[in-house]
């Protein structure tokens, strides 16, 4: 049964295009990278593989021409001069001294290290995905000049990728690296052929939900004017709680919200649900998740006594859908509430406008182009 205006049902068939925008939000390149902010490639995602390969190609070039990143590995070989710690069980048993030799262990310097192998996987990845030759071209030959220095040419996997962080030394390296973690994201290969869908959402559920909380916040993080402050998730609240027994605290749930965004006069509570908006209940009438709604009232009640933002204190529950349409909100005992979905099968514009939307009755809107203007 179809309700006209009501949602009964969401649809796992997202445009890769809107996936990539997903990612491209999530990334730590649309929130240092000014030029991504202030471009077009929110309008034009289909172009967005070749302007992140551009922007690592050239990063990488630059960081050629200074010299390639070196960290120290752990090394065992049998040498003819004593290195490092000696591995004696090695060289006692293979009886290395009679033969002038000894097993060591040591650490080297080397340019074959997980922060060099991100940067040729990625490599690799552009030249054989972007559309321009010449971009392509330039791709393969900086993958060839990381080969001739030591790289190794196993090609590592986004989960690789996703455990490397940079040290205080290393920042040199972040634009290259940013954008060739978000590369190695979008190389993932759809389920079905063309542009039209990638991942079952199905049988990948918690990627696709990890991705969808981490692009909501990303997005917030680069596009709210700096008087807003958006935490960076899972923010814990406690229940408020007086004369307790001494066991209580051990059983009551934590509560941790996916977002948090905060001004001096706001205080809003987001949380991003991967879940359809609506869903029948026993009787048949499609209603908000009774879960989804209490959690969210329970993490805005608590806000109450924690400082003047308590008490006026938001709550958005926020919903992905294709092709379907929500927005209603209430006033509950003195708090605003917003129930609202976002269509990943629609325009860039039209998500923009959703996600800006949670905010937007609270700042004077700016009428200037690009992402970075405010809300």
């Amino acid at each position: 049964m179809t309700v006209p205006g009501i949602i009964t049902s969401g649809s796992t068939a997202i445009p890769v295009r809107n996936l990539w925008l997903l990612m491209l939000y999530a990334s730590k390149l649309f929130q240092h990278d000014q030029r991504i902010q202030k471009g077009d490639v929110e309008d034009n995602p289909d172009e967005l593989f070749d302007l992140v390969a551009e922007i690592l190609v050239t990063a990488t070039e630059r960081r050629l021409q200074r010299s390639l990143g070196r960290q120290y590995r752990s090394r065992s070989d049998t040498l003819t001069r004593v290195r490092g710690q000696i591995d004696v069980l090695t060289t006692e048993s293979r009886l290395l001294l009679a033969q002038g030799r000894v097993a060591c262990r040591f650490d080297e310097l080397s340019v074959d290290n997980l922060r060099n192998r991100v940067l040729r996987t990625a490599l690799v990845l552009a030249a054989r995905h972007v559309a321009d030759v010449t971009l392509e071209r330039r791709a393969r030959g900086l993958a060839d000049i990381l080969d001739q220095y030591g790289v190794s040419p196993r090609l590592v996997t986004q989960r690789e990728a996703a455990q490397l962080t940079l040290g205080r030394n290393e920042q040199d390296d972040v634009e290259a690296i940013d954008a060739a973690q978000l590369l190695l994201q979008m190389t993932i290969p759809a389920e079905s052929a063309g542009k039209q869908t990638t991942r079952d959402p199905e049988r990948e559920a918690e990627a696709i939900r990890r991705l969808y909380e981490a692009a909501v916040r990303g997005f917030y993080r680069a596009v709210l004017p700096p008087d807003w402050k958006v935490a960076s998730g899972e923010v814990h609240h406690h229940w408020p709680v007086t004369d307790g027994s001494g066991g209580l605290t051990a059983i009551l749930p934590i509560m941790k919200t996916d977002t948090l965004l905060e001004s001096a006069s706001r205080r809003i509570i987001v949380e991003t649900k991967f879940a359809d908006a609506l869903k029948p209940n026993q009787y048949g009438a499609v209603k908000l998740s009774r879960d989804h709604l209490f959690q969210l009232y329970a993490y805005v009640q608590t806000q109450h006594g924690k400082d003047e933002l308590s008490t006026t204190a938001e709550g958005v529950l926020l919903y992905p859908v294709v092709g379907q349409h929500l927005n209603e909100t209430a006033t509950i005992q003195g708090h605003r509430y917003q129930f609202l979905t976002v269509d990943l099968g629609g325009s860039t514009a039209g998500i923009r406008d959703v996600l800006l939307s949670v905010p937007r009755n609270a700042v004077e809107a700016v009428d200037a182009p690009g992402p970075t203007h405010g809300i």
